[in-house]
């Protein structure tokens, strides 16, 4: 009798134990959650950044399309197939110093296909620091999505402006600021209207009036001054700048000819 009530308390333990084990086990079988492809370009572009920043230059190239990709940029079109692509990165290619995304937007044009662009701040292996626009077509192939138009244009001013408030082109205070980028410059000219400039951060010089005998001046962070209307003047940067500028809409901006003193 003793015999049959360990067995029948085996066989009840085991049961319950299994009954418990059985709902973790379903959970390990139960199947991952797709991605949406808006999250899956995310997690594509988010590695891609990082391939970048580490320097996997046969993972960067195996983002491209094995039919090759459109490459364009600065008023520039290539094909490139994807065997020129990958003997680029694999024995041309320097990673940069830095690199990030910045403000990317997805655009899902099919279930095969999607859009992005947006900006990237990048720092060369000399350190040269510059931001470019960015916008690409995808292809989702069986291996995941591929890069087939890649665009990267430069910004040639060396300066970025964003709008805080008004219109350059309707009557009103126009409100905006300047991010420049060291090394810029912008050659001689002049606006039909007063301008206000604070210095928000970094260093600002400037050349205004008399061109030809004209002294620099420079204007740390925190600085405010006025450049009248209609005179001449010649601006630069040695150092990453945030300016807030001021000014009466409409107006217009008159450059000078190729002769006039000091343009660039």
């Amino acid at each position: 009798m003793k015999k049959i009530l360990v067995v029948l308390f085996l066989s009840c333990s085991t049961v319950f134990t299994h009954a418990q084990s059985s709902p973790n086990q379903d959970q390990k079988m139960q199947k991952p959650v797709a991605l949406t492809p808006e999250a899956e370009l995310k997690e594509f572009y988010d590695a891609y950044g990082e391939d970048m920043r580490q320097g996997r230059r046969e993972a960067i190239a195996n983002r491209y399309d094995p039919r090759g990709y459109y490459r364009l940029g600065n008023g520039a079109k290539f094909l490139v197939t994807f065997e020129d692509s990958k003997k680029r990165y694999l024995t041309r290619w320097t990673a940069p110093k830095s690199f990030e995304w910045k403000d990317l937007t997805i655009e899902i044009l099919s279930p095969a296909s999607a859009s992005v662009v947006g900006l990237f701040d990048y720092q060369g292996a000399t350190g040269d620091k510059a931001t470019f626009s960015y916008s690409a077509i995808l292809n989702k192939q069986p291996g995941g999505w591929r890069i087939r138009v890649e665009d990267e244009s430069f910004n040639m001013l060396g300066y970025t402006t964003t709008t805080i408030s008004g219109d350059r082109n309707t009557p009103g205070l126009y409100k905006y600021s300047l991010t420049a980028q060291p090394g810029s410059a912008v050659s001689a000219h002049r606006h039909t209207t007063d301008m206000k400039i604070t210095v928000k951060s970094g260093r600002k010089f400037i050349l205004m009036g008399d061109l030809d005998n004209a002294k620099v001046q420079r204007f740390e962070a925190g600085s405010t001054f006025v450049i009248p209307a209609n005179t001449w003047h010649v601006e630069w940067w040695e150092t990453e700048t945030l300016e807030e500028i001021e000014i009466p809409s409409p107006t217009t901006t008159v450059r000078a000819i190729p002769s006039s003193p000091r343009t660039r």
